[in-house]
């Protein structure tokens, strides 16, 4: 839909102004949350779903306030499932 939605645009203004807005859209409510849910569980974060969730809503309030008061201390470790309690 978007692909169809530029190429219908014909001023540079509006199309600028719409690529600015995806730009804008992947960049703070994609890549940001998802670094947020892949370090939160990466490092063992409990409430890795309230970080994420709270890093969408308010995109970089939410990512500095995880990366401040909510980013656990333990050391990150790549493709671990927290989830799964080993004994």
């Amino acid at each position: 839909p978007l692909i169809v939605m530029w190429i219908a645009v014909t001023d540079v203004g509006t199309f600028a102004y719409f690529a600015g807005f995806a730009l804008y859209f992947l960049t703070a409510h994609v890549a940001l949350p998802g670094w947020v849910y892949l370090d939160a569980t990466g490092r063992g974060s409990d409430s890795a779903a309230a970080w994420t969730a709270l890093s969408f809503l308010l995109p970089v309030v939410g990512v500095v306030a995880y990366y401040v008061l909510g980013r656990p201390n333990a050391a990150y470790e790549a493709g671990a499932d927290r989830r799964v309690r080993r004994e």
